[in-house]
């Protein structure tokens, strides 16, 4: 009689066990935070996320209301969810608020809404490098065309360095154009087609770049090709 009463009662341990253990181990959130650019251009739109600490934590996208403190100034355009997007609408700082519904938990972030800048001067001022840039490489190529090859190792070294130098110099010119349009487009200063129309005309120039290099080793007969 007394075993089954010990057996009884550990049963009846565990049950309670199995029923209060869930509740106890349940991981609630203890804080947010909101990552994503702090600017945005008018017009523009940016994505904002939402992180929930513990990691492990799950709470429901409908739990989670993002607010705008000047929407006039930057519109939310999905307010429930764990991520967002934020449009500018005109020129100015906002504060933007994440929090988790029914709780005291909330995160901000400060935004600012830059006016759209006018890329057109932009564009046209790089264009004119790029022909600066292909008549360098140009008159490079008469230049090594014309050279006459030094008798001594040593003295087509020098050469063929002098030449290498200058057309790096250009190709470095174009590597730091090509980053600056990139991060306009990154930045949402410009539109795609803007950016992809000076790409090409950078890789235009890029490639007969490389032609010209690829004539100065043939004319110095790969000796330096290292």
């Amino acid at each position: 009689m007394m075993r089954r009463k010990i057996i009884t009662g550990i049963a009846a341990f565990l049950i309670c066990a199995a029923m209060i253990l869930p509740v106890s181990a349940a991981i609630k959130a203890d804080r947010i935070a909101i990552e994503g650019k702090k600017t945005v251009t008018v017009g523009k739109t940016i994505e904002l996320d939402s992180e929930i600490y513990p990691d492990k934590v799950e709470v429901k996208d409908s739990d989670i209301i993002w607010i705008s403190s000047k929407p006039s100034v930057a519109k939310i355009l999905r307010k429930y969810d764990d991520d967002t997007q934020l449009k500018g609408m005109k020129e100015g700082t906002t504060t933007i608020t994440v929090r988790i519904k029914g709780t005291e938990i909330k995160a901000t972030q400060k935004v600012t809404v830059k006016k759209a800048t006018n890329t057109t001067s932009g564009a046209s001022t790089d264009k004119t490098k790029l022909t600066k840039y292909k008549k360098k490489a140009k008159n490079i190529k008469t230049e090594i065309k014309k050279v006459t090859l030094a008798s001594t190792f040593e003295g087509r070294r020098k050469q063929y360095n002098g030449f290498d130098s200058r057309l790096d110099s250009i190709g470095n010119k174009l590597d730091a154009m090509e980053d600056k349009w990139e991060n306009k487009y990154d930045r949402g200063e410009i539109k795609r087609t803007t950016y992809r129309s000076m790409e090409k005309k950078i890789e235009k120039i890029e490639d007969y770049l490389e032609t010209v290099e690829n004539y100065l080793e043939k004319k110095f007969n790969y000796e330096f090709d290292d």
